[in-house]
């Protein structure tokens, strides 16, 4: 294969793996905004049924796409970035989207008597997170020419996996700390740390891409 054969390989590729990437980011965005409305809904259980419904398909649609990238890595000689980096990433966000729809699942399957502020705004951290990796999986085509944008958004992602965590274990003290019910405190600390999960979850995509970003410079 000469140099010209390479990097039309090389320029193909891109179009195989890196929509699949975005289209999985965009997934994952979209799931994290259903659960943000699913909180809001708590006392309309068949709203928050079909909402559940939406975001289980959209959990689905990442496994299979995270199951594709997987079989075009084995299947390609040439890809636009490492093989071992190409798969963390689409594992990383494949599992923020597991952890999202876990949330959504122990909501329902819970039903905890009242859904405190904290999950809120660990679901908003969630929110955000999703956002920042969108912006940086959208920059991947330029990644190893200017990285950036993805850089920044990395960064982002490290902040928000701290708040997340600072949320969580606030929210944990001041919940073993009060007076509610045993049984309560088990649902919502389950609820939570599924939330902050997804946040742990988009670090990792976030430190895979600056991974990346070392070796391409």
């Amino acid at each position: 294969m000469d140099l010209n054969d390479i990097l039309n390989s090389l320029f193909h590729s891109e179009k195989k793996f890196f929509p699949k990437l975005i289209l999985m980011a965009d997934q994952v965005l979209e799931g994290a905004n259903l659960l943000t409305d699913m909180i809001s809904m708590e006392d309309e259980q068949f709203k928050q049924e079909e909402i559940y419904d939406r975001i289980k398909e959209l959990e689905t649609a990442c496994d299979n796409l995270s199951t594709e990238i997987f079989d075009l890595l084995n299947a390609s000689v040439v890809t636009p970035l490492g093989k071992a980096d190409l798969h963390q990433l689409a594992d990383a966000l494949d599992d923020v989207m597991d952890n999202i729809n876990a949330s959504a699942k122990r909501m329902l399957l819970y039903r905890p008597e009242d859904l405190a502020s904290p999950v809120m705004h660990l679901a908003e951290i969630v929110i955000e997170g999703a956002k920042s990796m969108r912006v940086a999986f959208g920059a991947l085509y330029d990644i190893k020419k200017s990285p950036a944008v993805a850089l920044a958004e990395c960064n982002r992602l490290h902040e928000l996996e701290h708040e997340g965590d600072d949320v969580y274990g606030d929210f944990v003290h001041e919940l073993f700390n009060s007076d509610t019910e045993a049984k309560e405190v088990i649902k919502l600390k389950e609820i939570m740390g599924s939330l902050e999960s997804a946040t742990d979850c988009a670090n990792k995509v976030g430190k895979t891409l600056k991974t990346i970003i070392v070796k391409y410079k």
